[in-house]
């Protein structure tokens, strides 16, 4: 067993197993489970990332039965257990043909939103859907008002010539946490490949950005450099990441009236009340009692990241 990947909050906890692949899926009461089922067409074991806070509705992914000889990636939403396939997009984040595939990432809380990224080279790009009825509409680019391309034949400084689509939009890694409980918000990160006045490419510059799926509009965070969005509450409160390798330190920005709420350790004193290490917050619950945050510890070896939580103390039994 390697890692945890997801809990609901009935305490079901799936582990990733990294000696024969796919993953378990443990109780309170100590059964064991192996959500291997897959809808038909697909082989290998599924992967589950992230549930809602019932427990109905798990997301993840699985190969379709080309397996690794040209198969794809394709997201999967199981509901009370039974897996069925999400829709895929019709081209890639570039407008590509799909080589790779489409994994679901995260679910909110409600179920009602779920997003993945496509999974083409480093592409990343960011999608989600939404729940319409019974069933989940086709995906939507997280960002689609300010996603923007440019095709053409480029020149390397060497001279070579390159035929490549370059894209200003909104991407997500393996990140689980990016969703608001009600999926009303979506934090993310807008990566610029060109300047949409020239057309040409540029060293790349990545900014915290958030994406309302109600509005359908996005609110790109240029105040800090490099950055990250990496969770934002139903009500606007935004949680951002300094950086974009080895994060170590965050912010809190008020998407409402687009301000700067501090750094991460301030919030979580005026919140709180009590202190933290310097680092930035993961998750915070619907009920804004708890939350998940990162921080680094500093040694010989190097860096390492510390995962904490702050949360109401437990009740000693009578």
């Amino acid at each position: 067993m390697t890692e945890a990947s997801c809990i609901t909050d009935q305490g079901l906890l799936f582990i990733n197993d990294g000696m024969h692949g796919g993953q378990v899926a443990i109780d309170t009461s100590g059964n064991i489970t192996i959500p291997e089922a897959v809808p038909a067409g697909f082989e290998g074991k599924p992967k589950v990332e992230a549930t809602s806070a019932d427990g109905k509705y798990w997301v993840g992914y699985a190969m379709d039965k080309n397996g690794h000889l040209g198969g794809l990636y394709h997201p999967l939403l199981w509901t009370d257990g039974v897996p069925e396939v999400l829709p895929m997009p019709e081209k890639g984040f570039r407008e590509q043909e799909l080589t790779t595939g489409v994994m679901a990432r995260g679910i909110s809380a409600n179920g009602e939103v779920a997003y993945g990224t496509s999974w083409e080279n480093y592409d990343f790009g960011m999608l989600y859907w939404k729940r319409n009825g019974n069933g989940f509409d086709a995906p939507q680019w997280v960002g689609k008002d300010v996603r923007e391309m440019v095709s053409g034949v480029w020149t390397r400084p060497d001279g070579r010539e390159y035929e490549y689509t370059y894209v200003n939009g909104i991407i997500c890694q393996a990140w689980n946490t990016q969703v608001s409980p009600s999926g009303k918000w979506i934090a993310g990160r807008y990566r610029k490949e060109f300047d949409p006045e020239t057309e040409q490419p540029i060293d790349q510059e990545n900014y915290a950005a958030f994406y309302n799926t109600e509005t359908e509009k996005t609110i790109i965070v240029e105040d800090y450099g490099e950055s990250g969005g990496q969770f934002v509450t139903d009500d606007g409160i935004a949680f951002i990441g300094l950086g974009t390798l080895g994060v170590t330190t965050g912010k809190v920005y008020d998407l409402n009236t687009q301000t700067d709420l501090g750094d991460t350790a301030d919030w979580a004193y005026d919140t709180y009340g009590i202190i933290i290490p310097t680092g930035y917050i993961n998750y915070v619950s619907a009920d804004g009692k708890m939350a998940f945050g990162t921080s680094a510890s500093y040694s010989v070896g190097g860096i390492s990241f510390i995962k904490w939580y702050i949360a109401p103390p437990l009740e000693k039994e009578k």
